[in-house]
C-alpha cells in the first residue's frame, strides 16, 4: 500500500451513512424520477437509475423493501454499534471510516486487541473482533465500497490474531441447563404467586430445553406452528438461524421424555385460549391477565414476548435459584439440550435433527467425554 492512497478524514455520521446505504431503496424517489431515455452510450453496461422509466417505480421500490430482511434485526443493532466503534476510532485519527483504508483497520485491530474489559479483566475475544470487521464488510458493501476487510494484510493479521494464544481473553462460555438445573428453575418458578406466569414460565424453560431452540426461536413460535398428537409434540420452525432460506423444518418431541414441554405448552394454551398468533405472550402488570396483542408488520407489534425478554427471564430465575447468572443465558437451553441428549446416549444424529445442527462438528463444543 502506497502511504500516498492514506482517506483523509471524510467521516459522515452513522445517519448520514445509513442515508446512503439506503440509495438502493430510495434513489428513485429523489426528485428525479422523470422519465429518461435509456442511455445510448454503448460502453454502459447498466440504465442509471434517473434513467429507468417511471413506469417500474413501484416494482422497483417493492424489491428493494425486501432488503431489510437481508440480516436479522438483532445482527442489525449489532453492526450498527459495532461500526459506531470503528467510526469513532478513525474521527479520533482523522481517517475516513467510509471508505476506509485497509491500514485503518488494521490499525483498528491493533487497538482493539490490547483492550481490557473492566468487569472481566480479559482482552476482546477474537469473535468480538470477528464480528467488528464483519460490520465494516456490512458497511462498506452496503454503500458499494470494495471492503478493506478483504485486504491480504488485513485476512493475515487475523489469522495471525485467531491463532494467538497468548492474549488473556475468557475461555467461559454459558453453562448448559440440563435437568438438574431445570429443576433448580421450575422449583422457583412454582413459588412465583401469579397463576399465568408459573404457566408461560415453565412452559417457556422446558420448551427452550427439549427442543433445543434459540432464544429468538422461542420467541418467534406461533400457535399455528404446534401440533399436539398423540405421543409428541410437533413444532415447526418456518426460519432458523441455520435456515433462513424458509426450508420445511420441525422438531417431534416425545411426550414421555423427562420435562416435557407438551403439557406444560398445553396448560398454558388452554389457561390463555390463545388461539393464534404468538404462543408466548406479555402480562399484565399484576400477572393476571395478557395484554393485548397485534402485529403491525414484520415482526412489529405489542403484547408478546421478544428473545430479550426470554434472556432476561432466564437470568433472573437462575439468581432466584442460586445459580449464578453470569454463567447461564438463553443459551443455556439450548445447550442444555445437545448435553441431555448426549448423556442419555442418544448419537449425532438424533441430536442434530432435535436441534437443528447441519454440521456435526457443531456439537464438538457440547459432547464432553462422560464419567
Amino acid at each position: 500500500m502506497n502511504s500516498e492512497q492514506q482517506c483523509p478524514k471524510q467521516v459522515p455520521s452513522l445517519n448520514e451513512q445509513e442515508h446512503a446505504l439506503g440509495h438502493f431503496s430510495g434513489g428513485l424517489t429523489n426528485g428525479h424520477s422523470t422519465q429518461h431515455a435509456p442511455s445510448q452510450n454503448p460502453n454502459e453496461k447498466f440504465f442509471q437509475e434517473q434513467q429507468l422509466p417511471i413506469s417500474i417505480l413501484d416494482d422497483y421500490k417493492s424489491a428493494a423493501s425486501e432488503t431489510q430482511y437481508e440480516i436479522s434485526d438483532n445482527t442489525r443493532r449489532v453492526y450498527r454499534s459495532s461500526f459506531a466503534i470503528f467510526r469513532n476510532y478513525c474521527d479520533q485519527h482523522n481517517l475516513s471510516a467510509l471508505p476506509a483504508d485497509p491500514r485503518s483497520v488494521i490499525s483498528f485491530i491493533g487497538h482493539q486487541k490490547e483492550i481490557y474489559q473492566e468487569k472481566s479483566g480479559h482482552q476482546l475475544s477474537k469473535q468480538t473482533i470477528n464480528t467488528r470487521l464483519a460490520a465494516i464488510r456490512f458497511f462498506h458493501i452496503q454503500a458499494a465500497h470494495h471492503s478493506p476487510t478483504e485486504h491480504p494484510l488485513v485476512i493475515r493479521v487475523m489469522r495471525g490474531l485467531m491463532r494467538n494464544q497468548y492474549r488473556q481473553i475468557s475461555d467461559y462460555d454459558q453453562q448448559p441447563i440440563t435437568y438438574d438445573e431445570l429443576e433448580m428453575l421450575l422449583d422457583v418458578i412454582e413459588r412465583q404467586p401469579q397463576q399465568l406466569t408459573r404457566l408461560r414460565d415453565k412452559a417457556i424453560l422446558q420448551l427452550g430445553l427439549q427442543g433445543g431452540f434459540r432464544r429468538s426461536e422461542l420467541a418467534e413460535i406461533r400457535v399455528e406452528h404446534i401440533s399436539f398428537l398423540r405421543e409428541k409434540l410437533k413444532v415447526r420452525v418456518p426460519y432458523s438461524k441455520s435456515n433462513q432460506q424458509g426450508q420445511r423444518e420441525w422438531k417431534d418431541l416425545p411426550k414421555q421424555e423427562l420435562f416435557s414441554a407438551y403439557e406444560a405448552v398445553q396448560q398454558w394454551l388452554d389457561a390463555t385460549k390463545i388461539k393464534q398468533g404468538h404462543l408466548f405472550r406479555s402480562l399484565s402488570r399484576d400477572g393476571n391477565s395478557v395484554r393485548d396483542y397485534q402485529i403491525t408488520q414484520a415482526k412489529m407489534g405489542k403484547g408478546f414476548l421478544k428473545g430479550d425478554d426470554i434472556y432476561q427471564m432466564i437470568k433472573k430465575y437462575c439468581d432466584k435459584a442460586g445459580l449464578n447468572s453470569r454463567f447461564y443465558g438463553a443459551h443455556s437451553l439450548r445447550s442444555g439440550c445437545v448435553t441431555q441428549l448426549h448423556e442419555n446416549d442418544k448419537d449425532h444424529l438424533y441430536i442434530m435433527a432435535r436441534t437443528g445442527h447441519t454440521d456435526p462438528r457443531s456439537l464438538r463444543h457440547y459432547l464432553k467425554p462422560k464419567d
